[in-house]
């Protein structure tokens, strides 16, 4: 512990870079372009270091990284990347491999690790993109390639504002209104979903040097505020274009299923209280509406896409399909 503080000391003297995400003050060692720059001083809620670790033995979970969790301390490894330590829902120290490229460290940084973070601070994570409509935040989730951030893409692009992709969080503390909390505006995109909305591809970078997704940074048009949760659609496929209201069984199948740290598998079904979690997961859904938006699995009905949203949520609005 005492050379781990020490170390600690040792970093905090080093340069630092200030941001706001998630409702929370972020110092990191590390240059995040993708969080919004903070000027102010309040107090530090989250510090991201550097650091040397000699973790225990990890355990593989459903994707390709390996952890070894506890309550309120995580250690998460990717061959690729170098492992982190996430810890007490206020620090993150990162050992990285050699020459491991900024990017690829912030991909995983900014998504299993600040997202384990926001777990240990007690916010329910989804796997969603959720865009701000109106006063509510509407969230999408679905397995990969079903157009979360597509889908959120096309809406912003309509004027409503982004909250977050990939990593939804949620605040369960009035069980009677969830609260989404604002995240930081990156759009994960394939090359055809980028041309869908008006990209140029080639000018995004890539967001891995192995996968042809290309990452689009938003500064602008984004809620900073928590929203009030109202609506989570469950993309899906369909011969037309549909929405269709879920029964409570459904729902909370898709919630759990979608549940952001089921990816670290076991493990983290034994770090938590699953009769706790269970509560959790039924209370969002007896305060939310929950659809299924059906569709083909095309990118030429985007717009007809997001005004079949508008109008659901909406029922005045003119619907023009």
């Amino acid at each position: 512990f005492n050379l781990h503080k020490a170390q600690v000391i040792q970093n905090i003297t080093n340069s630092m870079f200030e941001y706001n995400s998630y409702g929370l003050r972020i110092s990191s060692e590390l240059l995040l372009p993708e969080l919004i720059e903070s000027n102010g001083n309040d107090k530090t809620d989250i510090t991201i270091l550097r650091g040397n670790l000699e973790p225990p033995k990890l355990e593989p979970t459903l994707t390709n990284c390996y952890c070894k969790l506890t309550e309120d301390e995580a250690y998460l490894a990717w061959e690729q990347v170098g492992t982190f330590l996430v810890r007490g829902g206020r620090e993150i120290i990162v050992d990285l491999i050699t020459n491991v490229e900024e990017s690829i460290v912030r991909l995983f940084l900014l998504g299993a690790g600040l997202g384990m973070l926001l777990h240990q601070r007690g916010l329910f994570l989804l796997h969603a993109s959720t865009v701000k409509i109106g006063d509510r935040a509407v969230s999408f989730m679905g397995d990969k390639g079903w157009g979360k951030s597509t889908t959120a893409g096309a809406l912003h692009r309509r004027g409503h504002q982004l909250m977050t992709d990939d990593v939804t969080a949620i605040d369960l503390s009035n069980p009677q209104c969830p609260m989404v909390l604002p995240g930081y505006g990156q759009l994960k995109l394939w090359p055809e979903s980028a041309i869908a909305l008006g990209n140029n591809p080639e000018t995004l970078p890539l967001l891995h040097p192995q996968l042809e997704k290309r990452d689009r940074l938003i500064k602008q048009d984004l809620a900073l505020n928590p929203v009030p949760l109202k609506q989570i659609y469950l993309l899906g496929g369909g011969e037309k274009l549909a929405i269709e209201n879920l029964s409570a069984q459904q729902a909370l199948g898709a919630v759990m299923h979608n549940w952001y740290c089921a990816r670290f598998g076991s493990q983290m079904m034994q770090a938590i209280d699953m009769s706790e979690h269970f509560h959790r997961c039924t209370s969002l859904i007896n305060q939310i509406q929950m659809s299924c938006l059906k569709r083909e699995k095309s990118l030429d009905a985007l717009d007809k896409i997001a005004q079949l949203i508008e109008s659901h949520l909406d029922p005045t609005q003119p619907l023009a399909i």
